[in-house]
């Protein structure tokens, strides 16, 4: 008996193969539709979807369970994946001493915040993907790590040790283990109390907040801290509200040197456009090559509202360049939007990006420049002889504010180059909250060009079409071609809810203002329980919170989303809602306000007041222009009944007049 629980994992492995297909081993993942899942099945390991099979087998075998948590464009997930899980030897010690569990943390983004949260707990400091963390069959957490090498280097335990080593202890001294993970969840209880407090005063906060991101701005490079060097979207936008709401030009110009930094560096794709997701370096020159919808989602709307404030024509084509890359590679024929694309192509890591300055400087003189010319072009690209990147390889980024006269030819040249490569994998997901994200970041870019107006109302519809039900409850992802079933999150009711604001905002159009208030209260029937939000159903309950994470926090979001509702229908059930979900986390607010940027903006609206200038649909769209330049940060459309204008806060309509200027000045002289 003892035999074949040993070798049953494996010899089930075997069992599973199918048809000739020449693998090896095919696992339980081969019936999941996640690319990253699928990505897995044909480990030597013997994985399991996160589940009942495999929390049933831990409690019948008494084993505890790996716990494996990444997604499809994950770098440092392939290369644990090529080190350890296709490695024979270390994946015969997983399927002895464990029950191994993967999860697509873009399938599952509540499991993965419940998980990190627990990394953090465990190691004082942010995780990452890939997530490894080790359960007891009770599902206890009692020891998370990230990446793991296969072997033990530099005082770090490698797989082939860890791995028995903490499978014999669990089955040699499974009391040391369970005193652990009591310890580790009585520290999660801890982190999960709320202090609430009554919140200071909005723009104290606001002036505390850009005294503190000025502490740890970089101000020689630009962008927040040293590295790794990402975006953070929610703050820069948080800097151009406390500009708008305070007059502080330097909030203004923090948030104006990012967006050049992130441009001109190695986080833009010069060649083809749209953002990467990070860069590993302080000077932004060096980016991690995944191309994620959110990413671009969230920073479009910056480069609109930087460009409105500058005027800046290179603003306006980053917009365009992006949404166009991102149409190219990422959008369906139907207008819904894929997930993200990886790093990784048959050249290797950033291969398909990067270029050789010989390959390149050929290729230029091939079609019709001069030698001065291909070399100028090149050096302002920083495509050197030596590289830039990796060995001799270079990756494109300005090295000066002035565009040589070749610019766009040359482009056009490595354009074509790319041509005879491979573009690296793309995840066909549907995420319901990220594409909800592209979609409103199509409605703010329609203020620059209307033509993307018909590109957002036609993929609304879409998103609406396929992910959602009768009853307006909505699903949360789907393979491309698949139809789907999983339920939606909080996530997804947040951001789709603040898209069809944005589309009411943008139209006028009722319908969409009706989307909104009912995806609004789906999102506290579902996830709203004794005064606190969830991020989803089920088992371990995953809290929402105010953190933005690699996006906005989809709690702040809602809680923005209640305050426009409050507004724009006269809700004062909504605005007690978003008060009183704002004030559990006051403590932390009053404490740290930079650190929740999206929270502190909807605080923010909440204290200082949202004002819906309100007139016939007719007149706010012939007026647009005028209303879009009025000098009040918070500010909502709203159509009416009648020709006049009025302006309206939560508690009353404070301005009334035939004279559009005469309200206008009532608003800005708040």
């Amino acid at each position: 008996m003892n035999f074949m629980r040993l070798f049953l994992p494996i010899l089930f492995s075997t069992l599973l193969l199918q048809g000739g297909d020449g693998h090896r081993y095919t696992n339980r993942l081969i019936d999941e539709d996640s690319p990253y899942l699928q990505q897995h099945a044909h480990n030597p390991v013997d994985w399991y979807p996160w589940g009942e099979e495999a929390f049933e087998k831990a409690k019948r075998e008494h084993k505890p369970i790996l716990l494996s948590i990444g997604y499809s464009t994950c770098h440092w997930c392939h290369v644990m994946e090529e080190e350890s899980f296709e490695n024979e030897e270390i994946a015969e010690l997983i399927n002895r001493w464990f029950v191994p569990v993967k999860v697509d943390r873009e399938r599952m983004p509540h499991l993965d915040r419940h998980f990190q949260r627990i990394y953090s707990i465990l190691n004082r400091r942010g995780g990452g993907w890939p997530l490894t963390v080790f359960l007891t069959e009770d599902l206890m957490p009692f020891f998370a790590a990230t990446y793991i090498p296969p072997e033990d280097s530099y005082g770090v335990k490698g797989m082939k040790s860890l791995i028995p080593a903490l499978g014999r202890l669990y089955a040699s001294d499974k009391e040391s283990i369970m005193r652990r993970a009591e310890a580790v969840e009585k520290l999660l209880q801890e982190s999960r109390k709320l202090s609430g407090q009554r919140l200071q005063e909005g723009e104290r906060l606001a002036k505390e907040a850009l005294r503190r991101i000025w502490g740890y701005y970089d101000k020689l490079y630009g962008g927040f801290g040293e590295r790794p060097k990402f975006p953070e979207s929610s703050r820069v936008a948080l800097l151009f509200d406390i500009y708008r709401l305070t007059g502080e030009e330097r909030a203004k110009m923090l948030a104006l040197q990012t967006l050049d930094s992130m441009q001109r560096g190695g986080l833009y794709d010069q060649v083809e456009g749209a953002f990467f997701r990070y860069c590993v370096d302080r000077r932004w020159r060096m980016p991690h090559f995944e191309k994620m919808l959110y990413t671009n989602a969230e920073l479009i709307p910056l480069y609109v509202s930087g460009w409105k404030m500058t005027s800046k024509e290179r603003y306006r084509e980053v917009v365009k360049d992006t949404i166009a890359e991102i149409d190219r590679r990422f959008r369906t024929p139907e207008g819904l939007y894929f997930s993200a694309s990886d790093a990784d192509s048959d050249e290797g890591e950033g291969g398909y990006f990067l270029y050789r300055y010989d390959e390149a400087l050929k290729a230029l003189l091939k079609n019709g420049f001069d030698e001065k010319e291909a070399k100028e072009f090149l050096a302002y690209l920083d495509i050197t002889e030596d590289g830039n990147f990796d060995s001799e390889y270079s990756h494109a980024r300005r090295v000066s504010a002035k565009e040589p006269k070749s610019f766009k030819r040359g482009i056009d040249v490595l354009k074509r180059m790319r041509d005879a490569r491979s573009y690296p994998f793309i995840d066909k997901k549907i995420i319901t909250a990220w594409n909800a994200m592209m979609i409103k970041a199509l409605f703010e870019a329609s203020k620059i060009d209307t033509a993307y107006l018909d590109e957002a109302k036609s993929s609304y519809m879409a998103l609406k079409r396929v992910m959602s039900k009768d009853d307006g409850s909505l699903f949360h992802q789907v393979l491309y071609g698949k139809t789907p079933s999983q339920e939606g999150l909080l996530e997804d009711y947040a951001f789709f809810a603040d898209a069809a604001l944005s589309a009411y905002e943008t139209t006028l159009e009722k319908s969409y203002l009706e989307d909104a208030k009912r995806f609004s209260e789906q999102a506290e029937k579902r996830f709203y329980r004794g005064g606190r939000w969830l991020l989803g159903a089920g088992e371990p309950k995953s809290y929402a919170d105010i953190s933005d994470s690699y996006y906005r926090s989809a709690l702040s979001v809602q809680i923005d989303n209640l305050i426009s509702l409050a507004v724009l229908e006269s809700s004062f059930k909504d605005e007690a809602l978003a008060r009183e979900s704002l004030q559990a986390f006051g403590a932390l607010i009053n404490g740290s306000p930079d650190a929740y940027p999206e929270a502190l903006v909807a605080y923010l609206r909440l204290e200082k007041g949202v004002v819906a200038i309100k007139s016939s649909k007719e007149n706010l769209l012939r007026n647009s222009s005028r209303v879009e330049k009025i000098d009040y940060p918070f500010l909502l459309k709203s159509s009416a009944a009648t020709d006049m204008w009025q302006a309206c806060d939560f508690k009353s309509c404070f301005a009334y007049s035939k004279n559009i200027d005469k309200v206008i000045g009532a608003i800005e002289s708040r």
